[in-house]
């Protein structure tokens, strides 16, 4: 799998190298033409070159890689045991190419193709060799994107799941960074989403292969979104959102002109994207009766019936939930809405909140589900109002606690003034009782002198 950029080490010059891959490549070709003898002119002047310590003639070398590139299509033929070691000495050669580009594309196109003498081996052996001449590269090499379509075009063709979870976490971390450094156009950009898209649904990741399905629709530009592949595009792309039982939200779709489009070419699909984006089962279910699944831009829904229900019924929960002002649903009202028995309702409810749509308790005594959380589907004014009833209801009971607040503020307040009035008047009339005792000790205090003075 692509990893941080390595270097090959090989010794000995071009033209020893190429020399002897030529002969090599004789001997797996057997009675084609003599190789070796048509470099060997090509050969003789780089040799000289060599020899002198000058710098290489490019254009001669290039006409000697042209030639072995051609013949290494006999690669895929080579003994088990020495094909790694001989497309290693190729991408060392082509490495010393005047522009890699001119020959890379033709080798992946080579290693894309089955490996006729290791049926088993093959794919791992091809992506291992594609992996070391992506890491070859620089990260910003533009090469790198020929190396990536056919390690994906080799793992899908293998269909081996344990090789794309190999490969998955380059995917979902460092291409995004790849694309930038890359600088692809907008074709080439849809021609890898989609290849990641493929090689994601063989493998069973129906969350990447959506996800990539999307970014390629997202490369379409505004005056092309009215063509047939933007068509073909567009419904693979809603389809697959459609069914896919974990996609919930619409709006990189919505905001796609390639699905914009469909509304004039294809109304019916369009149409079902609309309920599916804003309204409830009561919309679905009249829809599917005027508009039989088989009818919609050439039955791309006939298997889906049950999963598009079902999907329904949860988003009506949802929007069930999200428009009730007092955030309790009983389960009378949540059986009716949803079209399903009573003794289903808490089933569905938790169903929805494992999509994630809703957060909230059941309540069996009660017969209740307390919403705590809910997902807007659309959010335009009605959405608006529903916010600004609950911010209301919130004012209002916020204003309710500070109202109580500031009355246990004012009763602590009194209750405090009150008891220091209390405590006043007490130490009041326990300074005038010790005055009356000063007063008393004073008066006593003088007829003890005079007594005193009368004996005298």
């Amino acid at each position: 799998m692509p990893a941080p950029t390595t270097t090959l080490l090989i010794e000995g010059t071009f033209t020893e190298l190429a020399e002897e891959f030529a002969q090599y490549l004789d001997a797996l070709r057997k009675n084609e033409a003599n190789l070796h003898a048509e470099i060997t002119p090509l050969l003789q002047p780089l040799r000289q070159q060599e020899q002198n310590e000058e710098q290489p003639d490019l254009k001669q070398r290039d006409e000697v890689l042209k030639k072995l590139v051609a013949a290494s299509t006999a690669l895929n033929s080579a003994p088990e045991k020495e094909i790694t070691p001989a497309y290693n000495l190729l991408i060392h050669l082509v490495h010393q190419a005047a522009d890699v580009d001119v020959f890379l594309p033709r080798i992946c196109a080579y290693l894309s193709k089955p490996i006729s003498t290791s049926p088993q081996f093959g794919p791992t052996m091809a992506i291992s060799i594609l992996s070391t001449i992506f890491n070859t590269l620089a990260p910003s090499d533009s090469s790198r994107y020929h190396v990536l379509l056919a390690i994906i075009a080799v793992i899908r063709q293998s269909g081996s799941a344990y090789a794309f979870e190999a490969l998955k976490p380059q995917l979902t971390s460092q291409l995004p960074d790849w694309l930038a450094a890359w600088e692809l156009d907008e074709e080439e950009a849809q021609k890898l989403h989609l290849a990641v898209a493929d090689a994601a649904d063989a493998a069973g990741d129906t969350e990447l292969s959506q996800s990539h399905v999307v970014q390629a629709l997202q490369t379409i530009p505004a005056n092309d979104a009215g063509s047939k592949d933007a068509r073909d595009l567009a419904i693979r792309a809603l389809a697959s959102a459609l069914k896919n039982p974990n996609v919930f939200d619409f709006t990189s779709l919505t905001a796609s002109d390639a699905i914009q489009a469909l509304r004039s070419s294809d109304s019916t699909l369009f149409e079902l994207l609309e309920i599916f984006t804003s309204d409830t089962l009561d919309a679905y279910e009249e829809f599917i009766a005027a508009t039989p699944l088989s009818s919609i831009s050439g039955g791309v829904l006939n298997d889906a019936a049950e999963a598009l229900q079902n999907k329904m019924r949860l988003l009506t929960l949802a929007s069930l939930a999200a428009s009730t002002p007092s955030r309790s649903l009983p389960y009378a009202s949540i059986a009716s809405a949803l079209r399903v028995a009573p003794e289903d309702v808490e089933k569905w409810v938790i169903d929805t909140i494992r999509a994630g749509l809703v957060e909230g308790k059941l309540s069996q005594l009660r017969s209740e589900f307390l919403v705590h959380r809910a997902t807007y589907r659309v959010f335009g004014d009605k959405q608006w109002t529903e916010v600004q009833g609950r911010l209301n209801v919130w004012r209002r009971s916020l204003e309710s606690v500070l109202g109580v607040v500031r009355a246990e503020r004012e009763r602590f307040v009194r209750e405090g003034m009150q008891a220091a009035a209390e405590e006043a008047k007490s130490g009041e009339k326990g300074a005038k009782g010790g005055e009356r005792r000063r007063n008393q000790q004073q008066q006593q205090q003088p007829r003890e002198v005079e007594l005193v003075g009368g004996a005298e």
